[in-house]
Formats: C-alpha cells, structure tokens, sequence
C-alpha cells in the first residue's frame, strides 16, 4: 500500500514537472532565450541535464547488456524494468537537449547535417542509435518472443553505450582553448559517471531479494568514481597551471562513499546521495571549463565569469526527469500489460 502511494505521488510530481518545465521549453522555443548564457558562458544546466539523463541510461544499459550476454539470471529477470527505465531515461534525456538547443528541430538537424570530425555530432549520432537499438529490444519486449538477432542487438547496444559515454567525455576533452577540459580523463569521467550512477539507481529497479548481485560492482563503480575524484582534487591542490580553476572539491568523493557505505543496507538513501552528488560533479565540471572568458570579450565580460542557474534552467532538469519517469510509468505499464510482458 506504502509502495503504491509513493507511486503516486511520483506520478503526480511528475505531471506537475512536466507542466513546469513544459511552460519554460516553450518559452526557449517560441518567445526568446531565458537561460543564463552569454558568448562565453554557453554550456549550463540545461546541457548538464542532458549529460546526467544520458548517462545514467547508458550506466543502466551496460548493466542490462552485460548481464544479459553473461547470462546473468538476475540481469535477466529484471531486464524489462531495465529496459524501460534505460529507454525512458534517454527520452528525458533528449527532452531536455530539445529544450538545450531551443528547438525540437535543431536536434534533428544536429544529426542529419554529419560532420565526421565534430564529437558532438557524433555523441548526438551514438545516443540517438542508442535510443533506436533500446526501441528494438523493447519493441521484442511488447511482442513477448526474442527477435532472431537478439544477442547481435545485445552486443550493439552494449558497444554502442560505452561509445557513447567516452564520446560524451570527448566533446569537452578536445575543446580548443580550454585548458579545464582538455585530456582523455574528460572520457573517463563521462564512463564513471554513467556506470555509478546508473548502478546506484538499479538496486530501486530490482526486487530485494535480488539485490545481492548487485553489491560488488555496484560499490565499486562508486569507489571508483570517488577515487577519480580525489586523485583529480590532490592533482588540481598542486596544481601550477597558470589561472586553473579547481572544479573538483573533497565534499564529492566524500559524499560518494558515503554512499557507498548505505548501499547494502539502505540503496534508496544511497541513490538519494549518489544521483544528485553526481549531477553537481557534472555540472562543475562543465561550468569551469568556461569560466575564464577567452579573447577580447574580456573586454565586456570580465577575465573570470560566475554562474547560478535561474528558474527557467532548474525547469529543464525538472521537465527532462519528469518526461523520463512517465515514459518510465507508460513503458511498465504496457510492456506488464496481459500478453505484454516477455516474462
């Protein structure tokens, strides 16, 4: 009964997101910007919302897929929650770019117009093939049977996840003139993210019982990324890059192992200080590198920038959640419905 109010009460946040977030999406598409950018400043929360949706599918994908091809059976009997959660989590993923780009449209022109040396085509490219193989897999989910070529569509969807969070990485670790970018550790951080945060929501997906499978890797993708994290703060303490802006502080990897600690014992309180821990990670890791304003805007912009998000970028976050967790709510819904699950 507790299961099922709390249920609603998601359901209903929800609806009420996507109201308020809705209001703000067609503002940027119709009426004018309302984020807090300028010619330096380009990349805020609403990207950053972006990222952590995409992510966190992608970490709930290779779970998924890597479970299914190691014929993990408690993978397996929890891969249509999976399934549903990784695919809705991209639709509000991609929700919140359209909202991002200030039009459905410029999404669909992103990747139509390829530019083979752009990783930003290609990250937009990798999670919208993503998104079709996620479709397919749910698809076969509806109809109840496999498809013939299901461990092929498996393997893609699986190469193609990983693909796409190094990708991810890529788009900042190879900005021109951006010295707190630069560096194959952007792509690392992108694979770290999205493996710890998509594991720290699967304990919520899966049975109780069926949890124990989770712990050892569950833990260590947050270990891990704790441990990114911390040698990056130690390098950065010491670092004698000329005007560097330290991004990374010790309340993260601590928060993290925090969560760490509650996640045998307590998953939901760890997914309650693992996901937004991670979110702020992101978020201050995309914000520095535009912090120091680059040529002669200088001259209007000042040499360091500051940043707050305003209501209209929280808005997003929230529209781009919210459109995952009723997807998530439609998805179950019909794929449990008689003759609709593949169980």
């Amino acid at each position: 009964m507790k299961t099922a109010n709390f249920n609603k009460m998601l359901l209903a946040l929800s609806a009420a997101g996507l109201l308020f977030g809705g209001y703000f999406a067609l503002m940027e598409w119709f009426v004018g910007p309302m984020f807090v950018t300028n010619d330096a400043l380009f990349w805020t929360l609403p990207l950053v919302a972006y990222i952590f949706l995409a992510l966190t599918s992608t970490g709930i994908s290779i779970l998924m897929t890597a479970g299914e091809l190691l014929n993990n059976k408690a993978v397996i009997a929890h891969k249509p929650v999976l399934l549903t959660a990784a695919l809705s989590l991209l639709i509000g993923a991609f929700a919140a770019l359209t909202a991002e780009m200030g039009s459905p449209l410029h999404v669909v022109w992103l990747l139509f117009s390829p530019n083979l040396s752009s990783p930003i085509w290609w990250m937009g490219t990798l999670y919208a093939v993503e998104l079709l193989l996620l479709g397919i897999k749910y698809y076969a989910l509806l109809r109840g049977r496999p498809l013939g070529s299901e461990l092929w569509l498996t393997s893609a969807a699986l190469c193609v996840a990983v693909a796409a969070a190094l990708v991810l990485g890529s788009v900042f670790g190879t900005a021109v003139g951006r010295t707190g970018y630069q560096g194959a550790d952007a792509s690392v951080l992108t694979l770290l993210c999205a493996l710890a945060s998509g594991m720290s929501l699967a304990p919520l997906l899966f049975k109780e019982q069926a949890r124990e499978v989770l712990q050892l890797p569950g833990r260590s993708m947050l270990a891990g990324l704790a441990l990114f994290l911390f040698t990056l703060y130690l390098y950065s303490s010491r670092s004698t890059v000329v005007a560097e802006i330290v991004w990374v502080q010790l309340w993260m990897p601590l928060l993290l192992l925090g969560a760490l600690l509650a996640y045998k014992v307590k998953p939901a309180l760890s997914a309650l200080i693992a996901l937004p821990t991670v979110l702020l990670v992101e978020l201050f890791f995309v914000i520095q590198g535009q912090m120091q304003v680059l040529g002669p805007k200088q001259t209007w912009l000042g040499a360091v920038q500051s940043y707050m998000p305003n209501t209209a970028e929280i808005a997003i976050l929230i529209f781009g959640c919210s459109v995952a967790y009723l997807c998530f709510f439609l998805f179950n819904r019909l794929a449990l419905r008689p003759g609709g699950s593949a169980d």
